[in-house]
């Protein structure tokens, strides 16, 4: 299965997300990782043409992949990871969230899935795997408008 794994890649989070990525495609997946993204020459571009570039790669990923996989760390996530999320489910993909805390999340985030858990960042990777061999499992979570 094609992954498209989207979440924070903030240095307090990159290692989960890393760990995440590498156990998806220890049990086979193929996942594309924004914050894997290697744009040739970035450093001779402008920002606005290195945006560009990370943003078109973001649309092929999301474009070419069987499920969504949205890492959340609760009601104020990031952009990215949001505008991800809402991007793949108007496209009809499957979008799985795991939120790493048990607080209240945005009604957006909940509602705009198919399959919703919260875990911890020692936990994600297995209720992930959970949910893409399950999909439709969601948990109650308190939600709040955003």
């Amino acid at each position: 299965m094609k992954i498209y794994l989207a979440g924070p890649c903030d240095t307090e989070n990159r290692t989960m997300m890393m760990n995440i990525a590498r156990t998806l495609r220890e049990k086979g997946h193929e996942v594309h990782c924004p914050f894997e993204l290697k744009i040739p020459n970035a450093w001779d571009m402008s920002q606005e043409a290195w945006a560009k570039a990370v943003f078109q790669s973001d649309l092929i990923g999301i474009n070419n992949c069987d499920a969504m996989v949205s890492v959340s760390v609760g009601r104020q996530s990031t952009a990215g990871t949001n505008w991800e999320q809402g991007f793949a489910y108007g496209l009809g993909i499957p979008v799985h969230v795991v939120q790493i805390t048990d607080k209240p999340t945005s009604l957006m985030t909940y509602w705009g899935c198919d399959s919703f858990k919260n875990a911890t960042p020692e936990t994600a990777a297995d209720a992930i795997l959970g949910m893409l061999q399950t999909p439709g499992t969601r948990l109650e979570c308190e939600t709040v408008l955003t």
